[in-house]
């Protein structure tokens, strides 16, 4: 897929897939950084530097969701925001009205027999995940939010399901691949599969929040932080 973006729509939703440019020297250059302070946490959930209580299995004193703030993680953001402003275009979005901002950025380090459980995010618009190495370590899977279901519905199980198609699927696995990005809306739920290889699975994640630009006045949208007054 190397250069080459697609879109899949999965339950109304847009998943974008693309992959960063030169991504095996970026990630060569990021890894000992990486694993310079994030330890296997014990446990089959993985570590995640976003998370306080992850810190006491890594070298770090406090919660760390800075990277996009990282001047040793510069080259790999200068290629994630060139793929955000592309998927923001296939959206269709006014990008003379919108800035995006990178909120959070954090690592991920799923050991032998880990995966990362089911969530989304609640404090963005999009988030993205990057693959700094994940060959054959398992994907991730997103899934139709069933509890959020009102009226009737039958439940897409096999108990009544004959034959899955893209009529009736309740879930849907990206595979992982070094140097792969994926965005999506972070409403959605999504979870990673098990890694059964001996070695890692290492990624970044980041959330993205869309605000007006300075000095656009909206009734729907989230104006510009400029404007903000923190109490």
């Amino acid at each position: 897929m190397e250069n080459q973006q697609t879109i899949s729509n999965v339950f109304g939703k847009p998943i974008y897939q693309s992959s960063i440019d030169d991504y095996e020297k970026l990630n060569k250059d990021i890894i000992p950084h990486i694993e310079s302070f994030v330890k296997e946490k014990p446990g089959s959930v993985a570590a995640t530097t976003d998370v306080r209580g992850n810190t006491q299995y890594t070298d770090l004193e406090e919660a760390k969701d800075d990277l996009h703030l990282d001047k040793k993680y510069k080259k790999i953001f200068d290629q994630i925001k060139k793929h955000i402003k592309a998927f923001l275009k296939a959206k269709g979005y006014d990008q003379n009205k919108f800035d995006a901002h990178i909120i959070k950025a954090w690592a991920t380090y799923t050991a032998k027999d880990q995966y990362i459980e089911s969530h989304k995010h609640t404090a963005s618009h999009f988030s993205l995940i990057y693959y700094v190495r994940a060959e054959e370590m398992g994907g991730v899977k997103f899934e139709e939010e069933l509890a959020a279901q009102i009226g009737l519905f039958i439940p897409p199980t096999n108990e009544y399901i004959t034959e899955w198609n893209q009529f009736n699927f309740a879930s849907y696995l990206l595979e992982a691949k070094s140097g792969n990005i994926v965005i999506f809306p972070s409403i959605l739920l999504h979870q990673t599969e098990v890694n059964t290889k001996k070695i890692p699975r290492i990624s970044l994640s980041a959330d993205v929040l869309l605000t007006m630009k300075k000095g656009i006045k909206t009734e729907h949208c989230i104006p510009h932080p400029k404007g903000w007054l923190t109490l």
